[in-house]
């Protein structure tokens, strides 16, 4: 029988996570935080660091004391049984895939900077998602041929993306720096046009650069030694991540010409159009400039892609040792790949493309999916530190019940910042994955009743956060007027902690 190849060093380990955040938030993210808030968007990045700090150290503790392929839907199964573990699965799953979809149509956007052709009214033209179709297939065809050929092809091109990035930024502000732009005048809505809910919005798609720190994780078994080197990659990835994204946020809005980008000045939202946000903005002597970032963006995009579609596959591998996917799932290429998995992978891939054919929608969809079911773990290592105190930690966080609660509530603002309907969106689709949880336990005779009993917390929190998203001030109702909101997502989020920490220590079968 096929086995997992254990073939991924060090730098190869702190490669895949920077891989997997060096994507195709490098041409578009940076941009996007001004979209949403104006220059106080900038606070973003600082917001999505604590957040999301907080959530790699447990992942980090989590990974190194469960090295496991598709580890992270594994955790949950070990604290709450099946019907959590499979749930948080099922949101995994759509994060990736949805990152997937989005990095590719990422590139095919950035291509239409050249051929415009592939892009018109703000999507995909047919063109565009043929030529999409394309990449995803080739991205197929990277990943059978096995683990070894995947991280030495990121290698490279993280290099290169690194490298490049960093020149962008030391360069660039030498050329063109436009410091009005950071200081609009008081008829244009000053620093914070949209209020300082519009720096919380932009925190939220923050997430889409961060979350590539957790895939390291999802290659546990094929790491040399994954006790030293998740937690290290996890924890330079993100901090690596906070310095880059900041100076390309400052970057491009330091070197913003509105006249070059078609619009009057400190239109925001107008630069959530752009098919190329940062290209678009040099013109004239400084074309080249765009041109060489256009080669660096679509070289980050591509590196990611291949890493966020083998983690979708093997969250897949993962479930299907779970007992919850078809066990056709757990089949290996010689090369050591769940290649079942990948297909389908692929085939889901194309699916949402053809019905979210832009990046923004789908960048919205996956940055929730992704908070959907980071923030759990924090809830597991609680239960985990209880159940299973006595096994080896390489790496062991202080404070964790503490730092765990406040990661899980913070994870519960993050969904809810990302504003209604984006929330029904994404949460609806983790939900629909219930109706094949019942199917697998009803086949196999096993004890549903307890099983949902010990992982309703996770749904119960999730409904009540799209609840007050309804209600609430970001893009709801408005009937739980702001701060409120805020305030009852986060002691409601505590309160769903505290009951899944219960959950797990004492419902166990």
């Amino acid at each position: 029988m096929a086995e997992f190849k254990r073939e991924i060093g060090p730098i190869s380990a702190a490669f895949m996570s920077l891989g997997g955040i060096l994507g195709s938030a490098v041409p578009f993210i940076p941009a996007i935080v001004f979209s949403d808030g104006g220059p106080i968007g900038i606070l973003a990045w600082l917001i999505g660091l604590v957040i999301m700090s907080l959530l790699g150290l447990i992942f980090a503790e989590l990974g190194s004391t469960y090295p496991e392929t598709g580890g992270v839907v594994r955790y949950l199964h070990f604290s709450h049984g099946a019907f959590a573990s499979f749930f948080n699965a099922w949101g995994t799953f759509i994060g990736y895939f949805m990152a997937v979809i989005s990095e590719t149509v990422a590139i095919v956007e950035y291509l239409s900077f050249f051929f415009p052709q592939l892009y018109s009214n703000g999507s995909l033209t047919l063109l565009g998602e043929t030529v999409t179709v394309l990449f995803l297939v080739s991205f197929f065809m990277i990943q059978y041929s096995g683990v070894k050929l995947v991280a030495n092809v990121n290698d490279t091109m993280t290099w290169i993306k690194v490298v490049g990035i960093v020149a962008f930024i030391i360069i660039t502000p030498i050329l063109v720096f436009h410091p009005s732009n950071f200081t609009p005048p008081q008829n244009y809505g000053g620093i914070a046009p949209f209020g300082i809910s519009g720096a919380l919005i932009a925190s939220s798609i923050t997430v889409y650069a961060y979350a590539g720190f957790r895939q390291p994780i999802d290659y546990g078994e094929e790491m040399k030694n994954p006790g030293r080197d998740i937690p290290r990659a996890v924890i330079i990835s993100i901090v690596l991540s906070f310095l880059i994204f900041t100076g390309l946020s400052v970057v491009f809005l330091g070197a913003l010409d509105w006249n070059a980008i078609g619009t009057k000045p400190f239109n925001w939202t107008y630069i959530s159009t752009l098919s190329a946000p940062i290209p678009q903005e040099f013109s004239g002597k400084l074309y080249m400039l765009g041109v060489y970032f256009f080669i660096i963006a679509v070289i980050a995009s591509i590196s990611s892609t291949l890493i966020y579609f083998g983690s979708a596959a093997r969250v897949l591998y993962a479930n299907a040792k779970n007992g919850y996917m078809p066990k056709t799932f757990l089949r290996l290429n010689n090369k050591g790949v769940p290649y079942i998995a990948l297909i389908v992978s692929l085939v889901f891939g194309v699916t949402y493309m053809i019905a979210f054919p832009q990046f923004l929608s789908e960048a919205g969809i996956f940055s929730v999916a992704s908070v959907v079911s980071y923030a759990p773990a924090a809830v597991s290592l609680a239960v985990l530190r209880e159940i299973d105190g006595n096994r080896e930690r390489p790496f062991r966080i202080r404070y964790a019940r503490i730092l765990s609660a406040i990661a899980f509530a913070a994870g519960g603002l993050m969904i809810y910042w990302a504003s209604y309907p984006t929330t029904l969106y994404t949460i609806g689709s983790v939900l629909a994955g219930i109706p094949i949880y019942l199917y697998y336990e009803v086949r196999y005779g096993r004890f549903v009743l307890m099983q949902v009993k010990r992982g309703a917390w996770y749904v119960g929190w999730l409904l009540s956060i799209l609840l007050i998203s309804v209600l609430g001030s970001f893009g709801g109702m408005d009937l739980i007027p702001y701060p409120f909101d805020l305030i009852t997502v986060f002691l409601i989020s505590l309160l769903f902690f505290y009951v899944g920490y219960l959950s797990g220590i004492k419902l166990k079968i």
